[in-house]
């Protein structure tokens, strides 16, 4: 075994058997499951939340909010069915992810947070904070899907029960053949990242695989409701692509996007050094 394959090792073992030593973690119950979360602490610290992409779970975002923790006091929770928090049901409405979050907040009594989002995340914190304007003090979108139409998905029984199977499947690999995947699927992200990401997939329930994201509006419904200063982290593109997407986020009332070049749809891992850079100069506008 060579230096490297121990040093991955030993750092995917760390990730997976605990948090960072000065985070806490916790739960509250709200729209009826418990929900999970991490938080970085700091009473007299302004908060930030920030909602994971499918498949991931808090901790995903280890090495993103360790660039922030020393001035805002992070909260980072997993979505249902994601992490540690309670899987979700058959009944689940389309905005049961929004309501979570808006549950999160309210038993948490966070005070005019930042809310930021990955993918999945990004359609949850756009929907609450056109559904919840007033509450949010600022909104950041990771690679968002600003498409007019969404996607179709397969969604009959037999689809659905190949999506559970597929999910169980990694459920049930290892984190070291995790991490090898991801080294080798995304060597941008470095050996750090993938440590982080690998635990995840071991945690992420099959029952996700039933889903709604279908019946989600459209950010593009959603945009002219949302009046908190607003930053999208959007993925490298050019042409008709980037031309479509800034048509879209012309739709924000105080918004702005930027395309970070050389970013796929995973921009903070991608290309993390431009996105902290580009966060960061938006957060000093809130200022």
């Amino acid at each position: 075994m060579t230096l490297r394959t121990l040093l991955l090792a030993f750092t995917a073992l760390a990730c997976a058997s605990g948090q960072p030593a000065n985070w806490t973690d916790g739960y509250v119950l709200g729209n009826g499951i418990r929900i999970h979360y991490w938080r970085t602490g700091g009473a007299d610290k302004p908060v930030m939340v920030m909602a994971h992409g499918s498949s991931d779970d808090g901790l995903c975002w280890t090495n993103f909010a360790k660039e922030f923790e020393s001035r805002y006091d992070i909260v980072m929770f997993d979505a249902r069915g994601h992490g540690l928090s309670d899987p979700p049901k058959p009944t689940d409405g389309a905005d049961a992810q929004v309501e979570d979050l808006a549950a999160l907040i309210r038993e948490l009594k966070l005070e005019k947070p930042i809310l930021m989002g990955h993918s999945m995340g990004s359609a949850s914190v756009a929907w609450f904070s056109a559904k919840y304007s007033d509450i949010p003090r600022a909104v950041v979108l990771e690679d968002p899907n600003l498409s007019a139409r969404r996607p179709a998905v397969a969604n009959t029984p037999e689809e659905r029960e190949k999506r559970r199977l597929a999910i169980l499947a990694r459920n049930n690999m290892t984190v070291q053949q995790l991490v090898d995947d991801c080294m080798k699927n995304s060597p941008k992200w470095g050996a750090s990242e993938c440590a982080t990401w690998a635990p995840s997939k071991r945690r992420h329930h099959p029952d996700t695989a039933v889903g709604t994201a279908t019946q989600r509006p459209a950010m593009r419904d959603l945009f002219p409701q949302i009046t908190a200063p607003t930053l999208i982290l959007k993925a490298d593109a050019q042409g008709d692509l980037r031309q479509a997407n800034e048509e879209a986020a012309a739709l924000l009332k105080r918004g702005r996007i930027v395309h970070i070049a050389g970013a796929a749809h995973n921009v903070r891992r991608d290309e993390k050094q431009k996105a902290v850079e580009t966060l960061n100069a938006f957060l000093k506008s809130l200022q």
